[in-house]
């Protein structure tokens, strides 16, 4: 096991975000609990500045999730700041991250993945 020095977001999709993704016509998994992102960002020393970490990056997070259900920002809602990321989504942080895997991290930029 090895410690990551970063702390952990991870979102679970609520009930707005669920609506919205129904609204699609695509295909949607029957249970929910597996789905959603989770995100390291750096260490921080407080909870203020923890809670300015994820403030900072909720459009980001947000947009990620969006996007993983509908490619096209139209059809996104337009409100995608903190307050409509704690709405839409179950926001856990964690101070600390480990990892349990075997194999070395791979680290890329999501435009160099063909598939996400």
């Amino acid at each position: 096991m090895k410690f990551i020095n970063r702390c952990v977001v991870t979102l679970k999709p609520r009930q707005p975000f669920i609506d919205w993704a129904k609204g699609l016509g695509t295909d949607l998994p029957e249970d929910w609990s597996f789905e959603g992102g989770s995100y390291l960002l750096d260490e921080q020393e407080t909870e203020e500045g923890l809670e300015a970490a994820v403030t900072n990056y909720a459009r980001d997070m947000m947009e990620n999730e969006l996007s993983a259900w509908e490619e096209d920002p139209g059809r996104w809602p337009r409100q995608r700041d903190a307050e409509a990321l704690k709405s839409w989504f179950d926001v856990h942080v964690s101070v600390a991250g480990f990892d349990l895997g075997a194999e070395s991290l791979m680290r890329a930029d999501l435009s160099d993945l063909e598939v996400m």
